[in-house]
């Protein structure tokens, strides 16, 4: 898996399907090898979002992405910011 996008929304997938970066999201710009950790934070802001999209854009759309773990930390008290992606 290389070159994915990592985003937040609160629009519910089931009614909104995620369109490819148009939610706030980060970029991970490099390959990330098979079952390698990728740890990927957003900038500080004070929105709060329900929802993680993990998506990448294929030309060929028989392609998936496949995701053994994806761990979520979300700010708060202890300073926490930070998405890991485990493929």
């Amino acid at each position: 898996m290389s070159f994915f996008v990592v985003g937040l929304t609160n629009d519910d997938p089931r009614t909104t399907p995620p369109v490819f970066k148009q939610y706030d999201y980060v970029q991970y710009n490099d390959r990330l090898p098979i079952l390698a950790t990728a740890a990927m934070s957003f900038p500080t802001s004070d929105e709060t979002f329900r929802y993680v999209i993990v998506q990448r854009q294929y030309e060929d759309r028989n392609w998936a992405i496949c995701l053994g773990e994806v761990r979520v930390f979300v700010r708060g008290k202890n300073g926490y910011d930070m998405l890991v992606v485990r493929t």
